[in-house]
């Protein structure tokens, strides 16, 4: 029998160990260096400067942590997401498959609307774009790496930080 251990708050867990975590102790996507920093697949998408409001909205809008990360860079991580009603993600990709669940609310998909219980796969570099329902939305993110990247392939950030704002305030998201 392997013997458990309680996964760090902020670190990675071992590979080949039974691991015990809680989502109430998960840092933030963001202090955990998992994701490297976003990358413009247009040149001068992200010309147009980002105002202090739409930083607000935005930051506002989506809380991403992360209950459980390996230490080996091809180890397994889950990312829980919270996106307020209406939140617009951009058009991007990343660099490793990635396997989406919904735990609570929705998001519209195109013209698909998913709900508790649904989820969609994506293989690595696959374009793709959501927004959240008017409940908002809670998923668990499942990848079999710890290290990803993040491709918008937007076309004009400005335009769409514009278009996830109002988004948002259509949904009573933002004041």
């Amino acid at each position: 029998m392997t013997a458990s251990s309680e996964s760090p708050r902020s670190g990675a867990s071992p590979v080949g160990k039974m691991v015990l975590f809680k989502g109430a102790d998960a840092p933030s996507l963001e202090t955990t260096g998992m994701m490297e920093d976003m990358t413009f697949v247009v040149e001068g998408a992200d010309d147009t400067p980002i105002t202090e409001p739409e930083i607000e909205a935005l930051q506002g809008g989506g809380q991403l942590t992360v209950p459980f990360r390996q230490s080996d860079t091809e180890g397994f991580s889950l990312v829980e997401i919270k996106f307020a009603p209406g939140y617009l993600l951009p058009k991007h990709s990343h660099s490793s498959d990635c396997l989406y669940y919904i735990v609570k609310g929705g998001i519209v998909m195109g013209k698909r609307e998913l709900g508790p219980g649904d989820g969609f796969f994506l293989p690595a570099e696959q374009v793709y774009a959501y927004h959240a329902g008017s409940e908002g939305v809670t998923l668990l993110e499942f990848r079999n790496r710890t290290g990803f990247d993040m491709k918008v392939h937007e076309k004009d950030m400005g335009d769409y930080r514009r278009k996830a704002v109002s988004s948002m305030e259509q949904s009573g998201s933002t004041q």
